[in-house]
């Protein structure tokens, strides 16, 4: 069967993409995923907030295949909502939910942790100090959005070191939640304990220390479970 000349175009236009520019494009997909992330953990756009994907991709100023993308990942990992003809809704948040994210998330981060200390390259224990060393002067300078980006960061970063992907994808939204929950909760007023806590298990994986990092990572779930505990009651703050 010959094909049609528009169909034969059609196919040529996609052979001559190739993957350089797949790849691209997923590089588009995953920088609208990282700038519509950061907007909804940071609460610019606040829980409840309405929107469609011509409005974000305007205030993104980035096209609409990519947003797509990211609309349906962030649809997945639960911090928005998609309602056919309706548009986009963020996710509310439920103070009590903290608690249980990290519960949830407790024994994948020790469990990371350890692998990243054991597997990671050079390379990667070289990213981590660089980490490390942002993340102590955003809290020095009390730039909480910078913070976030570096734990962010860091979160990438183990989650590539530890070659361990089926525990990275389970973990990945729970930790953009936590950084969420924090931000609403305690932001500023934590920001040099927090950081603090996560220089010290960033510092332990790029040792190679797998029991110290373990011990790190443990350390700061307990720490962020404890302050989870104070917006139900459970402790005095």
């Amino acid at each position: 069967m010959t094909a049609s000349p528009a169909g034969g175009e059609r196919a040529a236009d996609t052979a001559e993409l190739g993957p350089a520019s797949q790849e691209g494009e997923e590089s588009r997909a995953a920088r609208a995923y990282r700038a519509l992330e950061e907007q909804i953990v940071t609460l610019r756009l606040a829980p409840g907030t309405a929107m469609t994907e011509s409005r974000i991709a305007a205030l993104l100023d980035m096209g609409r295949t990519p947003i797509r993308e990211a609309i349906q990942r962030l649809a997945w990992e639960g911090l928005v909502t998609i309602r056919p003809r309706l548009g986009i809704l963020v996710a509310d948040i439920n103070p009590a939910d903290f608690a249980r994210v990290l519960e949830t998330r407790h024994a994948l981060e020790i469990l990371l942790t350890g692998s990243a200390a054991h597997l990671a390259s050079r390379d990667e224990r070289d990213r981590l100090g660089e980490c490390a060393r942002a993340m102590r002067d955003a809290a020095a300078g009390g730039d909480v959005d910078a913070f976030l980006r570096e734990d962010k960061t860091f979160d990438e970063i183990v989650a590539v070191a530890a070659c361990n992907p089926f525990a990275a994808r389970v973990v990945a939204p729970l930790q953009t939640h936590s950084r969420r929950f924090w931000f609403r909760y305690f932001g500023e007023s934590d920001l040099n304990s927090a950081a603090w806590h996560h220089m010290e298990l960033m510092q332990a994986i790029a040792s190679g220390d797998v029991a110290l990092a373990r011990s790190r990572a443990d350390d700061l779930m307990h720490y962020l479970r404890r302050q989870a505990m104070t917006l139900t009651g459970g402790l005095e703050r």
